[in-house]
């Protein structure tokens, strides 16, 4: 999972991110990460792989919406997808956002939001043929020395 990971952010944030930020990024540290959150997961948060060949090519998690700001905010949240680029156009990443939705409803949410990078065009059209739509909600985050703008999508469930 950790390689998943790194592998994809590596692939998606290329021209996105700094590239020193990109250099940082450790398979070993990120599957640490990723054995904790397994161990202990948040409250009402699930973790889910999707598998090719029996070797994890695509992450996902899902949980409680988690930036909160009004009463009208989604309640769930896909807080990540993730797939390997040797996975790129297989179909896993359509297969394991079905089955977050999936998740998601069966823990009560009626409707789903994410943030996506603003400049992750690959990323915003996946997210926008699934039926996500785009909505005012905007917010920076920062890696390295670069300020990135994240955009918010929602999804009726």
């Amino acid at each position: 999972m950790g390689e998943v990971h790194v592998a994809a952010w590596r692939a998606a944030y290329a021209d996105v991110m700094p590239a020193k930020f990109l250099a940082t990024l450790d398979d070993e540290r990120s599957a640490a990460r990723w054995t904790e959150s397994i161990a202990t997961p948040p409250e009402g948060v699930t973790n889910l792989v999707g598998e090719i060949d029996g070797t994890i090519q695509a992450i996902a998690t899902v949980g409680p919406f988690r930036d909160h700001a009004s009463f009208d905010d989604p309640s769930g949240e896909l807080w990540m997808i993730n797939v390997h680029p040797d996975a790129f156009g297989t179909g896993i990443a359509t297969a394991l956002h079905r089955r977050a939705l999936d998740h998601l409803r069966k823990d009560g949410h009626h409707r789903a939001a994410l943030w996506v990078v603003d400049r992750n065009l690959r990323a915003r059209r996946f997210y926008e043929r699934e039926g996500w739509t785009e909505d005012p909600a905007r917010k920076e985050d920062t890696f390295g020395d670069q300020t990135i703008v994240e955009v918010r999508y929602s999804l009726s469930l």
